[in-house]
C-alpha cells in the first residue's frame, strides 16, 4: 500500500503511531495490575517469625530476629498501599532474616549443649587448683599388693588367667 492509500482511509501516520503508543501503555498497565498479592509469602515470612522466637532467636540472635519482624510490617504496609512487588519482595527478606536468625539461635544452643556435655563429662577440667580425674581406661591395682598382680595379667573371658 502506498501513503495514498492510507489517507484515504481516514489513517494518518500520527494516529497509527498514537495507536501504537495507546495500545502498548494498556499492555503495560494490564502487566502492572496483575501482579498476584503475595499473600503466601507473607504468610510464609510470618512462620518463619515464629519458627525463630520458637528457638530462642529473641536471646541468640535479637538484631536478625528483629530485622525480619521489621520488613513483615513494612510488607503488610506495602500491601495496604497496593505496593505488591515490594511486599513480596519485603516479605522475602524478612523470610530470609527469620531462617537466619532460627539457624544462629539453633547453634547457639547446640554450643550450649555442647558445652554442658564437655563438663558432665569432665567435672574437673575447667576448675583451678584440681586435677584431672582418673581416666577411666586404666583401673588402679588393689592397694597392699606387691609384685605382680592380678590387674596386670591378661584375663580370658571365664576370669582365670
Amino acid at each position: 500500500m502506498n501513503r495514498n492509500n492510507i489517507s484515504t482511509l481516514g489513517w494518518s501516520k500520527l494516529s497509527w503511531r498514537s495507536a501504537a503508543i495507546l495500545s502498548a501503555s494498556l499492555g503495560l498497565a494490564a502487566c502492572a495490575g496483575s501482579v498476584p498479592p503475595p499473600t503466601a509469602q507473607l504468610g510464609a515470612s510470618a512462620q518463619a517469625i515464629q519458627q525463630a522466637e520458637r528457638a530462642g532467636a529473641l536471646e541468640h540472635a535479637p538484631a536478625e530476629f528483629q530485622s525480619a519482624r521489621e520488613k513483615l510490617a513494612a510488607a503488610d504496609a506495602a500491601m495496604r498501599e497496593d505496593e505488591r512487588t515490594r511486599a513480596r519482595r519485603l516479605a522475602e527478606q524478612a523470610q530470609a532474616d527469620a531462617e537466619l536468625a532460627t539457624v544462629r539461635s539453633q547453634r547457639a544452643t547446640a554450643q550450649q549443649a555442647a558445652s554442658a556435655v564437655r563438663t558432665l563429662a569432665n567435672p574437673n577440667s575447667g576448675v583451678p587448683g584440681r586435677a584431672p580425674a582418673a581416666s577411666a581406661t586404666a583401673p588402679l591395682a588393689p592397694s597392699g599388693m606387691s609384685g605382680t598382680s592380678t590387674w596386670d595379667s591378661p584375663r580370658t573371658l571365664e576370669g582365670t588367667p
